[in-house]
């Protein structure tokens, strides 16, 4: 079945002017809306077309496609990242900005690629954006953190000078504690060899009320994958002060938004169910259950530790959304926002869909002849 870019993404075209307005607030009691029923929500008319979007949604900028790593495990080689320069203020990502702000969007992030291998696009991006949301956070292998970018004070280191502007947090992305097999799985090119315990120790060091730093690891056979493993990679990253953990698993993908790429087939392959780790997390001694969240896309338990470490384990089944309602705001390195991060038909804008066609027929040619 073919479903157009304005039912998916819970858009419907009006002959109204156009206009930028938030028309109703659903909260968390269910109400009826256009023959549906919705919780958690904002209907709002933006230039000429009506959208309902969660209140739990967070705007995500792929800042770029390009890699300093190969990980196994990437996201962008399973599901479509069409390519662009890097991604920097412009009148569409104004535009998606004005959306979310409008739609009720306090969060956003920062990914790609890897968004620290162009420094000063990334302190000048940073800078433009994060001002406007509550929290901000980057996600990256900690390529580019400490290299020098200029400000609006001076030369300064590029981590610093991310916090300076609203960082309030990042994720780093390391794939185990031992150095060889951490860059074995994530195929770092070049002569660094990622991020390093002195490197780690230093990202710690920034931690403040304002900025938290975390370390995130993708559950896999050739590395972390048993509770003495994530207890193993615990004690490392609590002894160079990281006080925050998340374990997630291989992201499942159906198979009309999946590459055929070997990243599409070590995902099916290193698929490790979380269930049976939450269990072993939960019978520990001084461990504390302390959030748990079922969804039919999504699993999360999130445990307190002694000494104030936060430890998440994840597990992720992406599928298409189930209603109107929009849960997620991408925007990816051509400019183009999305909806969906699996789905390249979820546009956000009418006015994408030519650039859209040709994104599909290149990255998904199995979803174009459907």
């Amino acid at each position: 079945m073919t479903i157009s870019p304005e039912s998916y993404s819970g858009t419907r075209q009006t002959s109204a002017r156009q206009n930028r307005s938030l028309v109703r607030r659903i909260g968390t009691e269910m109400e009826a809306y256009n023959g549906r029923q919705y919780q958690n929500c904002n209907v709002l008319q933006f230039d000429g077309t009506e959208y309902l979007f969660s209140h739990r949604a967070i705007l995500t900028l792929v800042t770029t496609a390009a890699c300093n790593a190969a990980c196994k495990f990437c996201s962008n080689e399973i599901t479509f990242t069409p390519n662009g320069p890097f991604l920097e203020m412009t009148p569409s990502l104004e535009r998606t900005l004005d959306f979310a702000l409008l739609a009720g969007v306090s969060k956003v992030a920062f990914t790609g690629g890897e968004p620290t291998a162009n420094p000063a696009k990334l302190a000048r991006l940073v800078d433009a954006v994060a001002p406007r949301f509550q929290r901000a956070r980057l996600h990256t292998n900690g390529f580019g953190l400490a290299k020098t970018v200029e400000t609006a004070n001076g030369r300064s280191q590029l981590l610093p000078a991310l916090i300076a502007s609203g960082l309030t947090g990042a994720s780093l992305s390391v794939a185990h504690h031992e150095a060889e097999a951490n860059r074995r799985l994530m195929r770092i090119k070049g002569n660094w060899g990622g991020m390093s315990d002195d490197d780690i120790r230093w990202v710690a060091g920034h931690a403040s009320e304002q900025f938290t730093p975390r370390l995130s690891c993708v559950l896999s056979s050739e590395g972390v994958q048993k509770l003495d493993d994530i207890l193993g990679y615990v004690e490392w990253g609590a002894a160079l002060g990281i006080k925050k953990f998340i374990f997630r698993s291989c992201s499942q993908i159906p198979e009309p938004f999946q590459k055929a790429t070997e990243y599409s087939d070590f995902n099916e392959a290193e698929y490790i169910p979380i269930e049976p780790l939450v269990q072993e997390m939960r019978a520990l001694d001084g461990v504390r259950e302390t959030y748990t969240q079922h969804k039919s896309d999504s699993h999360v338990h999130v445990f307190q530790l002694p000494g104030g470490i936060t430890v998440d384990i994840d597990e992720s089944s992406e599928e298409e959304d189930p209603d109107p309602k929009i849960r997620r705001l991408n925007v990816m390195p051509d400019g183009v926002a999305y909806t969906s991060w699996i789905d390249p038909r979820s546009h956000l804008f009418p006015d994408d869909a030519d650039q859209v066609s040709t994104t599909i027929r290149r990255e998904l040619p199995l979803l174009a002849a459907r």
